[in-house]
């Protein structure tokens, strides 16, 4: 190798490893500007570029910097693997809850293949961008013999959000917050004296359009955490379970911050791992992780994305293991 290829290696080896550095980093603090939303998002393959930068460093026999790309590695993958372990579910007196969470594309979603998809896996639908003429579309398709229960919000554009539901649904006031879309609801499944709180939910983007900012994803987000916080309260020993599109991944502070009070990522619950989602509407396979499930006082024990006809999103199906009664306490 010629000194001048030695150099190029070690100058790609330094960029590798200052990549990976970076999701490390933008772990650390919230995400306040574009960047911060690009780096963070790029986590999941830091591990990758620190083992790239570990190759380099080696070929270009730079020791110091081959000793940092083995730091870099070693720091990444332990915060991206432990998301592949399982978590066993404790309730002894449970029922099984499917759900279906999916990104209607604006309603552009094919009426017949979703229906389908949802009358064979799911008990819930939970949808976002959901437009009047998606309820009419999806309502000529059947989606009202299968599922005779729901919480429907309709509007044109990415506005809309609705519940579909095998069970009677009650519907929960998530209060006045009007900087995302929520349709939530008890669900009334006759096994089962706790009734669960389910929601569908729809976080602004960082990036999608004039309207959808940095500054409106975290608006939208903290707004998000705020309800999700009374929803806890509310639920107290109940189930919740919370579908939808965050437009954030996991690696994304604000994201993060919803994980407390109890709730869950149904990706880690299940050792699911890394599930991208978005975007689904080109050859490339989505390189995106922005739709989840949490759930709260249950477990998921399935998760797998699927393809929806005329989505730009995969959607999202699980099944959620929800207590029947309530659960003996902890404390002394």
């Amino acid at each position: 190798m010629t000194g001048k290829v030695r150099a190029l290696v070690m100058l790609l080896a330094v960029a590798s490893l200052l990549f990976a550095t970076l999701t490390l980093a933008a772990r650390t603090q919230p995400i306040s500007n574009l960047l911060g939303v690009v780096v963070a998002a790029g986590s999941p393959y830091a591990p990758f570029a620190a083992l790239a930068g570990l190759i380099l460093a080696a070929l270009s026999r730079r020791t110091l910097l081959a000793i940092v790309a083995v730091l870099v590695l070693t720091a990444t993958a332990a915060i991206q693997i432990p998301r592949y372990k399982f978590t066993r579910p404790s309730v002894s007196r449970f029922a099984d809850v499917r759900v279906l969470s999916s990104n209607l594309r604006k309603g552009a979603a094919v009426p017949a293949p979703f229906v389908a998809l949802a009358e064979e896996n799911a008990d819930v639908v939970a949808v976002s961008e959901l437009t009047p003429e998606a309820v009419e579309g999806l309502s000529h398709a059947g989606i009202r013999e299968a599922f005779p229960y729901s919480l429907l919000i309709p509007a044109p554009g990415a506005g809309g959000i609705g519940l579909w539901s095998r069970y009677p649904l009650d519907g929960v006031s998530p209060g006045n917050h009007r900087h995302f879309a929520i349709a939530a609801a008890r669900l009334r499944i006759p096994s089962v004296h706790l009734e669960p709180l389910v929601a569908s939910v729809h976080v602004f983007s960082p990036v999608a359009s004039r309207r959808d900012t940095v500054d409106g994803w975290e608006i939208s987000i903290a707004d998000a955490k705020s309800v999700l916080d009374d929803f806890a309260a509310v639920a107290d020993q109940a189930a919740v379970i919370i579908a939808g599109d965050f437009n954030s991944t996991p690696d994304m502070h604000q994201f993060r911050d919803l994980l407390t009070e109890g709730y869950l990522d149904a990706a880690d619950q299940t050792g699911a791992g890394f599930i991208p989602t978005f975007p689904a509407d080109s050859w490339l396979p989505p390189a995106l992780e922005i739709d989840h499930i949490l759930t709260r006082g249950a477990t998921a024990t399935s998760l797998s994305a699927v393809t929806v006809p005329g989505s730009d999103h995969r959607a999202l199906l699980t099944t959620v293991r929800v207590p029947s009664v309530p659960q003996p306490s902890n404390e002394e």
